[in-house]
């Protein structure tokens, strides 16, 4: 049986579709009685509609006349409200919410359609139009009892099907309602964190001018890295859920083949960026030291390892194309200023940076929630529709942040620069071979 996978925000339309497939030829009836039924109220809506632009644009009505378009109004109102939007395989619950109010607006289309009948015009014209109309809506109407009682009698012959196919939406519908919670939630606390950023580097920036006189752009190249580094932070919090014994099996295997000391590194790299007391100078000392683990960590391999089947990835490749370089070009001037900083300067901004770390890590565990009610989600559905749909879905994981359009912006802009016009890149060149003569 060929595996399909589908975009999990796509699910609902392929679901329908899947069951139009399966069950459309069970209710051909069904299906031509609805139409019927549409095609009557579509009838009567287009002749109120026309019978409205009579009213309006004839200046020659007297005032009883003119009274009537609150009527038009209203027929047109409860028709729009009748024809709504269809779901592709129709089911019990879309009939008895279209099928039941349909005799009480029957009752209210009659009512406000009979002071119409008493309308005249001046103009012959416009009155074989109105005359015309008036029949096609009187026709209409009276078609519309007949068609009912059709429906309900096929809806009767065919209820086992229209309850299973309503039980099939119901049953996958509150654990997708569920997990589109939990998405909406994760995206509140994503924009929380990139907040408590921005705030994390206007606090530093105005300590680095209060204390040092500085106002070259540490912090907010700090800040940017914060961001670009987000997706590691989420790699290493999978490789810790998933198992690291595991992870480094997969690590020491083709295509990777990473050797023991390789491998030793990677996981200090996750230790670092996990860690209860976690620095983030310290983090960006450690890149510094060694770059390597970070593109292990990021690699195509390790991604599709450690996240679900059928997942969206663009985040993690967009880090491997364009944000590790970006890290690369921002971590040799940081390390230069880091080391030169002030005692208890490092020590202010350490603290202020730590806490956002620690919101880093509260951002993580809800992530990891929500990674894991996907995977329940995602054997759930697929059981599901295997067992009573004899199809194999796969559904897949969507792009799991609403900042990455923000990280293209940055990572596309050419490197910042300091008072005196060199980049960030230029000025760590120079910075380290003054330090090396000195």
């Amino acid at each position: 049986m060929a595996v399909q996978q589908v975009a999990l925000l796509d699910f609902p339309w392929v679901l329908d579709y899947i069951l139009a497939s399966r069950f459309n030829g069970s209710l051909k009836q069904i299906r031509h009685a609805v139409c019927s039924i549409v095609l009557t109220l579509r009838t009567i809506l287009s002749a109120a509609v026309e019978l409205g632009v009579l009213v309006s644009e004839d200046p020659n009505l007297n005032d009883g006349a003119l009274s009537a378009k609150p009527f038009i109004d209203n027929m047109v109102y409860v028709i729009t409200e009748c024809l709504q939007t269809f779901p592709l395989c129709l089911d019990s619950e879309f009939f008895h919410s279209f099928l039941e109010p349909l005799p009480s607006h029957l009752k209210f289309l009659c009512g406000n359609f009979h002071p119409l009948t008493h309308m005249k015009f001046a103009d012959p014209a416009k009155e074989k139009v109105f005359e015309n109309q008036t029949k096609a809506i009187t026709q209409a109407l009276s078609d519309l009892p007949s068609q009912c009682s059709n429906l309900e009698l096929y809806m009767s012959s065919q209820e086992p099907i229209l309850k299973q196919i309503h039980l099939i939406k119901e049953h996958l519908r509150a654990p997708l309602w569920m997990l589109m919670h939990d998405f909406r939630r994760l995206h509140s606390e994503e924009q929380m964190l990139v907040a408590d950023v921005r705030e994390a580097v206007r606090t530093i920036r105005d300590l680095q001018v209060r204390e040092l006189q500085d106002n070259a752009p540490w912090a907010d190249l700090m800040g940017e890295m914060l961001l670009l580094l987000l997706p590691l932070w989420k790699l290493s919090a999978l490789a810790v859920a998933k198992g690291q014994d595991a992870f480094m099996r997969m690590v020491a295997s083709p295509p990777l083949d990473a050797n023991l000391g390789t491998q030793r590194l990677l996981q200090r790299l996750i230790e670092v960026l996990l860690s209860e007391k976690a620095d983030y100078l310290d983090i960006t000392l450690w890149f510094a030291a060694e770059p390597s683990s970070a593109a292990l960590l990021g690699s195509a391999a390790a991604v599709d390892f450690l996240l679900p089947e059928a997942s969206n990835d663009e985040e993690f490749v967009t880090f491997r194309k364009e944000g590790l370089t970006r890290v690369q070009e921002h971590i040799p001037l940081l390390q230069n200023h880091i080391v030169r900083l002030p005692k208890h300067v490092r020590a202010a901004i350490g603290a202020r940076w730590r806490r956002v770390v620690e919101e880093v890590h509260l951002y993580l565990q809800l992530y990891l929630r929500v990674i894991e009610a996907f995977s329940e989600v995602q054997k759930e559905v697929r059981g599901f529709v295997q067992s009573h749909l004899f199809i194999e879905v796969v559904l897949g994981l969507p792009s799991m942040t609403w900042i990455i359009d923000d990280v293209k912006r940055t990572t596309s802009q050419p490197p910042p620069t300091l008072r005196n016009g060199r980049s960030t890149a230029a000025a760590a060149a120079a910075a380290a071979a003054a330090h090396s003569e000195g």
